[in-house]
């Protein structure tokens, strides 16, 4: 799909997404040649871990089917520990799906350091090296049981060793697929989450360098329900100079935009005196809308301070799988500009049992980069 022309052009100016019955039909044309596929999870309790490897592996097609599993050590305390058991189910479930098919490595990402320091988000940048990456055509990373503080450092390091490949020899493919339900969604919440946000590894986009402190801040935070914590903490953070608000826009729920703005009325517009003009509005389905929409946005900031400096933008995301994948691109595209702020909670938990076959999911494939941006 082709960008708009009246906006700036970006590194996914074009881009490639399927969904729905599109994502079978794409993974069964791609592996109708032998291709090396690694595949990289998070372990645990959601119960869409499996689903985009579950599916991929029914196509068939020939070749390596690795998985890179990665598993948190988030403390004794973590309030996730009350999933054991479902973390287990998820485990057993993957094992079996790759049972004569390819190898499990385990990689541990330890959440903590000895001495209370949060290590996760610089650790899950670790992860890779290009060596790594090279013994595979593909490189599949499964998002819909990773946190933020994970996937985005990780997908970012893939990122910067894929850009930078060596001409001489076949550029790795870089997909990223996510499973998404609003009802499984709204069911997990974060539990404990720290007084003070961060910039996330790779992301900080120099805005937390004392130099430019007086350089103009503009804060965009993509908004989700029941982050009103996180809000606040960013707030304290960041202390922008103005807001942009992004609601999603379309959505499957025609009014989840309104709801959002019913919930945090009097934040956005007592306390912060956010401009109604200044709210963004983006595809809830689709990431490199988003993405063009914080580009876009962020062009315009620079190109209207550029007699004050310029500016320095912040990116919150706090809503979906894929409407904060659209952040990650922005923010990796435009790291010299932009950072991305974020609050680490103490875990995950699931607000009550589900049946996952009675869950209405709906598998998408990201193509971030390779051969078909070659073309």
């Amino acid at each position: 799909m082709k960008n708009d022309p009246s906006q700036p052009l970006g590194k996914w100016q074009n881009y490639l997404m399927r969904d729905g019955k599109d994502f079978l039909s794409f993974w069964s044309s791609l592996l109708k040649s032998q291709r090396d596929i690694l595949f990289v999870l998070g372990l645990g309790f959601d119960p869409r871990m499996c689903s985009g490897i579950s599916k991929i592996l029914e196509v068939g097609g020939d070749g390596k089917r690795d998985c890179l599993l990665l598993v948190f050590d988030e403390g004794p305390n973590s309030p996730s520990k009350r999933h054991n058991d479902k973390v287990s189910s998820n485990r057993d479930r993957l094992n079996k799906s790759l049972a004569g098919r390819g190898q499990i490595t385990e990689r541990e990402v330890k959440m903590w350091s000895g001495d209370g320091r949060r290590l996760g988000s610089r650790n899950a940048a670790s992860v890779f090296n290009a060596d790594d990456v090279g013994q595979y055509r593909d490189i599949v990373v499964d998002i819909s049981a990773l946190p933020r503080s994970i996937y985005f450092p990780l997908i970012g390091r893939l990122l910067l060793i894929i850009d930078a490949w060596q001409l001489d020899s076949p550029r790795p493919n870089l997909h990223v697929v996510v499973s998404e339900s609003l009802e499984l969604d709204r069911l997990i919440h974060t539990e404990g989450i720290d007084d003070d946000a961060t910039y996330l590894h790779g992301f900080s986009g120099g805005v937390d360098m004392e130099a430019i402190s007086d350089i103009p801040r503009i804060w965009i935070p993509i908004l989700g329900e029941s982050q009103r914590g996180e809000l606040e903490r960013i707030y304290d953070l960041v202390h922008p100079d103005e807001i942009c608000p992004v609601l999603p826009f379309p959505s499957s729920d025609p009014r989840r935009g309104d709801n959002l703005i019913l919930e945090y009325r009097e934040l956005l517009f007592d306390r912060f005196r956010v401009e109604p003009d200044n709210i963004i509005y983006a595809s809830e389905k689709n990431p490199f809308e988003v993405y063009r929409q914080l580009n876009k946005t962020t062009t315009q900031y620079k190109n209207a301070l550029h007699p004050l400096n310029g500016c320095k933008v912040v990116i919150s995301a706090l809503s979906s799988k894929l409407l904060s994948l659209g952040a990650l691109l922005a923010g990796y595209e435009m790291r010299d500009v932009v950072g991305i702020a974020h609050v680490e909670s103490s875990g995950y938990v699931m607000s009550t049992d589900i049946d996952i076959s009675l869950v209405n999911e709906e598998l998408y494939e990201i193509w971030l980069t390779g051969e078909c941006y070659e073309r």
